[in-house]
């Protein structure tokens, strides 16, 4: 069931990969929600066995917290002392 479904209207996604990226940002969303390390943990294993098999899962950096500044899932990083960062970017450490 997509998000469509979901909320009473229908959208379908076909593209498999759009599909697999919804789902992922729905996982690190709910991780969000309910302050539960484990689902970004899940989503982080999901996007290393898609790379392995040379698929693209997307970007979902913005969705994990910034180990540097400290930055909550869905926020944008900010500069701290020693570690400026530009606007709209993400630390490295994040997106690893």
């Amino acid at each position: 069931m997509c998000d469509g479904e979901r909320s009473g209207k229908v959208a379908r996604v076909t593209d498999p990969g759009e599909l697999a990226r919804s789902a992922l940002q729905r996982i690190h969303q709910a991780a969000v929600r309910h302050r539960d390390p484990e689902l970004h943990h899940a989503a982080d294993d999901i996007v290393r066995a898609a790379l392995a098999r040379g698929l693209d899962p997307g970007p979902v950096q913005s969705y994990r917290p910034c180990p540097v500044c400290a930055a909550e899932p869905g926020q944008l990083c900010i500069s701290v002392p020693g570690r400026p960062v530009h606007p709209g970017d993400m630390h490295p450490e994040r997106t690893k």
